[in-house]
C-alpha cells in the first residue's frame, strides 16, 4: 500500500512541475497562482488587467515589422507566433535566418567567379583516319554562353573547328575573349563565315584591345582587311588618316559602301583643307565616291587629267549618277576628249567609267583601242551595250575580256528567248478568254 501511495504523490508532483514549465503556459511563473489567467490574442480587449503581462519573461506584443508582415503574408506571422509560443519570446524564426541566409548566397554567387569553359569536340572520340584524329564540332548543348575561351593547340583542324563553334554558338562576350593574333592569322576564314554581324563586328575590339583607333599600324589593317567591311564608318573614321598608307588602303578597300566612304571623307575633307589637289585625289581612290558632286565641280578641269591611271579602278561605292558625273568630266577637251579621239592608254585610264559609256559611243572607239579594256571593266558593262562591239573591235580585245563578252551576250540572248515565249504563251492563252466573252456578250 505504501508503494502504491508514493506513486500517487510522484504523479501529481511531476504533473504540477510540467503544468508551471515556461513551454507549456502562456503567463508568467510567479503568477500561477493568480485566478485570472489571459491569452495573448485577448490582451488588449476589456476583459481585465495586464499587469501579469508586463514582466520580462511573458509574451511581448508584435513589433512594427511583424505587422507589416502580416499586412504582406498572414501565414509568417502565424508561424512567428506558434514559434514564440513554443520556443519562448527570445527565439529566433528559422525563415528569417533562412531568408538572410538565401540572400547572403545570392549575393556570393553574383560576386564569384564562373570558371571558364574550353570548348572541344575530340574530347572521348578516338578514332583515326589515315594515323590521325578525327576533327568534330563541339555539341552546342555543352557550350556555355558567355564564358567560353578558346584553347590554341598543335591540332590546328580542331582548333579552327572550336573557334567556329564558338562564332556559331556563342555570344559576344565569347568572342571578346578570344585572342587577337588569331582572329587576324584567321581573318579571312572567319569572313567566310554566315554568322550575325554584330560576332563579326566584335572582332575589331579584339584586335585593337586597349589601343585606340588612331593608333592601329597599317600592318595590323592588311591582316584583318577581309573583316575590314564589317566596321562602322564613324569606327573606320577614326584611324589615322594623317596616314598615307592607311588613306590608300581605305580607298582601295572594294567592299565598303557609299555611307561608309562618306563618312571617312568627310572626316578627311575637315583634316586636309588641300584635299582638292591632284596628289592627294590619288590617295583617296574610292573615297571620291563619298564626296558630294558639289564639291568636286569646284576642282579645275585639269586636275582630273593628273590623275592617276588607276584611280578609276577602286570607284566601287559610287552610284551610276556618280559615274556620269566623271565620266563628263574626263570627256571634256581639257582633258581625254570624244570617245572617238582615244587610245588605248586613255581608254585604261577611264577604268569602271566605261560601265556607264552608251552603246553608239563604244562602237565610235578605234578598234586599237579596245584592247586598253581589262576584263575586270568587261564584267560590269551592261550587255545591251555590249551588242555595239563590232567585229573589228573584238579582234582587239584580249582572250580573257573577249570570253567574258561571248558569255555575257549569249546569256542575255538566252533570257530574251525566255521572255518571248513567255509573251507568246501568255497572249495564245488570253484569246480563247477574249472569244468566250465576245461571244457570250
Amino acid at each position: 500500500m505504501l508503494i502504491k501511495y508514493f506513486f500517487i504523490i510522484l504523479n501529481i508532483v511531476f504533473g504540477t512541475k510540467s503544468y508551471s514549465n515556461i513551454l507549456y503556459t502562456i503567463t508568467d511563473q510567479k503568477d500561477h497562482n493568480s485566478s485570472e489567467l489571459k491569452c495573448l490574442e485577448y490582451e488588449e480587449s476589456s476583459y481585465g488587467a495586464t499587469q501579469a503581462l508586463k514582466n520580462e519573461r511573458s509574451l511581448k506584443p508584435l513589433d512594427k515589422t511583424t505587422v507589416n508582415a502580416v499586412e504582406s503574408n498572414p501565414l509568417i506571422i502565424f508561424q512567428k507566433i506558434i514559434h514564440q509560443f513554443l520556443f519562448g519570446p527570445k527565439a529566433t524564426y528559422e525563415g528569417e535566418t533562412a531568408n538572410k541566409k538565401k540572400k547572403v548566397y545570392e549575393q556570393n554567387a553574383v560576386q564569384e567567379s564562373i570558371p571558364d569553359h574550353y570548348p572541344t569536340g575530340n574530347v572521348l572520340r578516338a578514332e583515326l583516319f589515315q594515323n590521325k584524329s578525327g576533327v568534330h564540332l563541339p555539341m552546342s548543348e555543352y557550350l556555355h554562353r558567355g564564358h567560353s575561351r578558346l584553347n590554341i593547340t598543335m591540332d590546328f583542324m580542331q582548333t579552327a573547328v572550336n573557334a567556329f563553334a564558338i562564332f556559331l554558338d556563342g555570344n559576344e562576350n565569347d568572342i571578346l575573349q578570344l585572342p587577337a593574333s588569331y582572329v587576324l592569322h584567321s581573318a579571312r576564314t572567319i569572313s567566310m563565315m554566315k554568322i550575325a554581324r554584330e560576332k563579326l563586328a566584335a572582332t575589331w575590339a579584339v584586335v585593337k584591345g586597349k589601343q585606340r583607333s588612331d593608333q592601329i599600324t597599317h600592318q595590323t589593317l592588311e591582316l584583318y582587311r577581309p573583316l575590314f567591311k564589317y566596321l562602322s564608318g564613324k569606327e573606320i573614321a577614326k584611324l589615322n588618316l594623317s596616314d598615307q598608307r592607311i588613306l590608300t588602303y581605305i580607298g582601295t578597300h572594294a567592299e565598303l559602301d557609299r555611307h561608309q566612304v562618306g563618312v571617312v571623307a568627310s572626316r578627311y575633307i575637315k583634316l586636309n583643307k588641300d584635299w582638292c589637289e591632284a596628289r592627294y585625289l590619288n590617295l583617296m581612290n574610292n573615297l571620291l565616291c563619298g564626296i558630294p558632286i558639289t564639291f568636286m565641280r569646284q576642282i579645275p578641269v585639269s586636275t582630273y587629267l593628273q590623275l592617276s591611271h588607276q584611280i578609276f579602278y577602286h570607284i566601287h561605292a559610287c552610284e551610276p549618277l556618280q559615274r556620269r558625273f566623271y565620266l563628263a568630266m574626263m570627256r571634256k577637251t581639257q582633258a581625254l576628249g570624244k570617245p572617238y579621239s582615244w587610245n588605248a592608254r586613255d581608254v585604261a585610264r577611264l577604268g569602271l567609267l566605261l560601265g556607264v559609256v552608251e552603246g553608239n559611243e563604244l562602237s565610235a572607239i578605234n578598234p586599237e583601242a579596245v584592247a586598253g579594256i581589262t576584263a575586270h571593266v568587261m564584267q560590269i558593262m551592261d550587255p545591251q551595250n555590249l551588242q555595239h562591239f563590232t567585229e573589228t573591235q573584238r579582234e582587239y580585245l584580249s582572250p580573257k575580256p573577249l570570253n567574258i563578252l561571248v558569255r555575257k551576250l549569249k546569256l542575255y540572248e538566252e533570257r530574251l528567248q525566255i521572255y518571248d515565249s513567255a509573251l507568246k504563251t501568255k497572249s495564245v492563252l488570253t484569246l480563247p478568254v477574249i472569244s468566250l466573252h465576245f461571244v457570250f456578250r
